[in-house]
């Protein structure tokens, strides 16, 4: 059965449903989840993008995260996609997990509504090989002198995540 996605207007209401691999072909605009993931040296999760990803392949992710499918609950999905692509259970003890609301991401010619979270804490990693090639951990400076190297959507909300947690005293 084809992973069904919800199309979104300006207002992030659903306008269709649609197969994600239409909603990939003709660029529509979607629901995502974004997790920054930071460690206790205050260092940031990094993901290497599979060649095999339909978008972005071989980037770098700044965030964990992925597709809203129809359907599923925003916050639901970013646990999922957590878990499923590093193997983190954000009702962890082991980790502080911060919904920060959502934000509209520009990604050209489209937008993507985000749902935008933290994730602090010290944990062991388990990458999902079909998706992450590998993962690595940066400073903020050394992840903003490769952001040429990332999947510019993954930027645009980890810049967001870092705003907002600085903002509720989550980061210095």
């Amino acid at each position: 059965m084809p992973e069904m996605v919800e199309i979104v207007d300006e207002k992030n209401q659903v306008v269709e449903v649609v197969e994600r691999s239409v909603m990939r072909k003709k660029r529509l605009p979607h629901r995502a989840s974004y997790i920054a993931v930071m460690n206790r040296q205050g260092k940031f999760l990094v993901e290497i993008r599979t060649l095999a990803k339909d978008y972005a392949p071989g980037l770098l992710d700044a965030c964990v995260g992925g597709v809203i499918q129809s359907g599923e609950d925003p916050d639901e999905a970013a646990s999922r996609e957590l878990f499923e692509e590093v193997g983190i259970e954000s009702s962890s003890a082991k980790v502080k997990y911060y919904p920060l609301g959502t934000f509209k991401i520009p990604s050209a010619p489209l937008f993507v509504w985000g749902y935008l979270y933290l994730c602090q804490g010290e944990v062991i990693t388990i990458r999902q090989a079909s998706e992450v090639s590998g993962i690595m951990y940066l400073t903020e400076d050394e992840l903003f002198a490769l952001e040429d190297n990332f999947a510019p959507d993954s930027l645009v909300a980890f810049k967001e995540i870092l705003k907002r947690a600085k903002e509720q005293k989550l980061l210095n």
